[in-house]
């Protein structure tokens, strides 16, 4: 969330008028020096924060759809030092986005049980935790008037990214953070990219020579936009200007990538492989071994039987170091065409191309500890006929 949107919010703005330290960072809120009384009946100050509930151009929601904030600092009592268990629902220290927090809050307001705005949400637990200081200091307020609002996002997003911090896992969100590429934008890597924009990666980088056709709609995500069509744009412009809607750093390279260009990939810390032709697939697999780069290649396959479609989606995971002859067991470097080969066959659909794709994507993320990983696969193939999938595994 840009300061700009976030001084644009009328009830947090009004925070900020009213004299509250706020900060808003990657969709949590934190009110800062709020005063408390400690279980030693002496005064203290901790911070207020919540995941904050946007709309959809991310401005507070109202009414908010969560009534509980967090609380970072020792046990908020009453006057007395009695612990306030009427508004503590529970107490742990914990990573709540970007700060430790100690205590779970929890106070419905009595007739509609949901806090109008934002701003009625801060003043009223403020009012729990600050009433019982201002008890013994008139003065103990969380109105300082020292700061003005201060935004920090260091998020991808265009948009605001509201989902982690309503699910709690910005922490696990930025293992992903780093440099990407996607070598061919046809059907698979046109779900590739539709994934990758929705993550935290850093820079996602498309590499693919050919134009856009009416064709390839057919075999990738969303509907088109058809002012971005006319001109039969490069297939990376395209996709760049659509998903530069959501995400931050996408740069399109119109170029095919071949051994004598494949050097331009050294410094990405991961790149998905999504080429329909053997050779371009070897020089491809043979540079990036060599820039010592982590990649997945991905191969799909439909064909024609009885009258039905059939086939199989592949991802193969390839790490540095991995010996050739390994990798030649496990990639197809061949071009020509053979019935009995479900990689070579030119029928692609929509339904097997997104399956690909995100088979290529949790691959990446069980490398990048964003998913559990106790296989440690290198090949995963899944056959439509028997809806099965089956991994090679290292030894």
């Amino acid at each position: 969330m840009s300061a700009a949107l976030t001084s644009l919010d009328p009830h947090l703005k009004r925070l900020v008028d009213e004299g509250f330290e706020i900060e808003v960072r990657n969709s949590h809120l934190i009110v800062r020096n709020v005063p408390y009384v400690t279980v030693d009946g002496v005064l203290a100050r901790g911070a207020l924060t919540c995941a904050l509930s946007l709309d959809g151009i991310g401005l507070t929601c109202t009414p908010q759809a969560d009534h509980t904030m967090y609380f970072a600092g020792s046990t908020p009592c009453h006057r007395n030092g009695d612990p306030m268990r009427n508004i503590i629902n529970s107490s742990s220290r914990q990573m709540f986005g970007d700060m430790e927090v100690d205590h779970y809050l929890s106070s419905k307001p009595e007739i509609t049980h949901r806090y109008e705005n934002i701003f009625d949400k801060v003043v009223a637990y403020e009012g729990l935790i600050g009433g019982a200081a201002r008890s013994l200091d008139r003065s103990a307020n969380a109105r300082t008037h020292a700061k003005m609002m201060v935004a920090a996002d260091d998020s991808p997003f265009a948009i605001p990214d509201s989902a982690s911090a309503r699910y709690r896992i910005g922490g696990v969100n930025r293992k992903l953070m780093g440099r990407v590429a996607i070598i061919g934008l046809g059907g698979t890597g046109s779900y590739v990219l539709d994934l990758l924009a929705k993550s935290w990666v850093t820079e996602i980088h498309l590499y693919d020579g050919d134009q856009l056709l009416n064709h390839n709609l057919f075999r990738s995500p969303g509907a088109p936009d058809i002012d971005l069509l006319r001109g039969f744009p490069f297939k990376v412009e395209y996709y760049a200007q659509v998903y530069g809607r959501m995400h931050r750093g996408i740069t399109p390279h119109a170029i095919k990538v071949t051994s004598a260009n494949v050097d331009e990939l050294a410094g990405f810390d991961f790149v998905f492989v999504c080429v329909d032709r053997g050779s371009s697939r070897r020089e491809i697999a043979e540079g990036l071994l060599r820039l010592t780069i982590p990649f997945v290649d991905t191969g799909i396959g439909v064909g024609l039987e009885q009258d039905a479609l059939d086939g199989c989606a592949r991802a193969t995971f390839i790490r540095p170091g991995t010996p050739w002859s390994e990798v030649q067991k496990l990639l197809p470097f061949g071009d020509d065409s053979d019935a009995d080969d479900v990689y070579r066959t030119d029928i692609q659909i929509a339904a097997v191309n997104s399956l690909n794709a995100n088979m290529a994507i949790l691959r990446w993320k069980r490398w990048a500890n964003y998913f559990r990983d106790e296989r440690n696969e290198v090949n995963s193939v899944y056959m439509i006929e028997g809806n099965s999938i089956s991994n090679r595994v290292t030894r």
